[in-house]
């Protein structure tokens, strides 16, 4: 995704005078928007979801301030719209991103296995569970376990994983201080 510099008042006037004729009306909806786009990103994993959210009604704010206005009876539906390419663009992205893996604590400082331990140690006790067994034994026993289909553990441990990854940024951070 690409990092715009902050909305103009002009195209932020252009974005809530598209929404609604009064202000506070404008602002009303203006919220609505923001509270589903958010719901949107994080069903689909985009993360953070409140970043995504705002780089969407950010181009919407420019394409509307540009001229071009919103054809569709439900503006919602247009936002959708813009919403479904920075979620692509997301993706793309994100799978150009080599993916965060905890090497043995022989190889690291201690600091690393410290925070490792922390990090799983302030995880909800399921969620440990889910882990382990996910790296033990693999997705198709767990869903066997659990009784859901193996891409749902999947996401469930995305998540989770997701948790441990920010945990382990924050708390490496602070040792490094």
């Amino acid at each position: 995704m690409s990092k715009h510099a902050a909305l103009s008042q002009a195209e932020f006037d252009a974005l809530l005078a598209s929404l609604a004729p009064r202000r506070d009306l404008a602002g009303e909806k203006y919220e609505a928007i923001r509270r589903m786009l958010t719901r949107y990103f994080q069903w689909r994993h985009c993360v953070p979801p409140e970043d995504c959210a705002d780089e969407t009604i950010d181009r919407v704010a420019r394409r509307l301030a540009g001229g071009e206005r919103i054809r569709t009876g439900d503006p919602g539906r247009y936002f959708r719209g813009v919403a479904r390419n920075v979620c692509l663009e997301w993706r793309k992205q994100d799978a150009r991103k080599p993916p965060i893996i905890i090497p043995c604590a022989a190889e690291h400082p201690p600091h690393v296995e410290a925070c490792l331990e922390y990090c799983l140690d302030t995880l909800p006790s399921e969620a440990r569970q889910l882990l382990e067994v996910y790296y033990l034994n693999g997705p198709s026993e767990l869903s066997a376990r659990l009784g859901v289909t193996p891409n749902a553990v999947r996401l469930r441990v995305f998540k989770e994983k997701q948790r441990l990854r920010t945990c382990m940024a924050g708390c490496l951070a602070k040792r490094n201080e």
